[in-house]
């Protein structure tokens, strides 16, 4: 029975690790850890960074322009250059705006959407 058990929270385990918790296409990004995505590496929940602004600008300048990044198990496409997000913004039948701004960041900046659409 308990190898029952332990065999299926490690399937489930592996499961979930593969779906949510891996790095996703050719952009760069640092690999995820389980649960806690990056926080842990970037060190944002250790507070070893002073911010998330802090943690965007050591990234870019590892990864560049364009790198995926993971709070916890939502997973984020970074762009920090002006003309791909002008690129992205006027071709919006090609990209889709994620539910992530109107979920998450209109708890934090209400009017970041308004701003960012025009």
């Amino acid at each position: 029975m308990l190898a029952i058990i332990i065999l299926f929270i490690t399937v489930v385990y592996c499961y979930l690790k593969s779906i949510y918790f891996t790095l996703r296409g050719p952009i760069p990004g640092i690999p995820p850890q389980f649960f806690f995505g990056n926080l842990l590496q970037t060190g944002l929940l250790s507070r070893k960074t002073a911010s998330m602004p802090n943690v965007i600008l050591q990234l870019k300048e590892k990864f560049g322009d364009v790198y995926q990044l993971w709070i916890g198990s939502m997973h984020l496409i970074i762009i920090n250059c002006l003309e791909d997000a002008q690129h992205i913004f006027s071709h919006r039948n090609i990209y889709d705006q994620g539910d992530i701004f109107t979920e998450k960041f209109k708890l934090i900046h209400p009017n970041g959407i308004i701003c960012l659409t025009g």
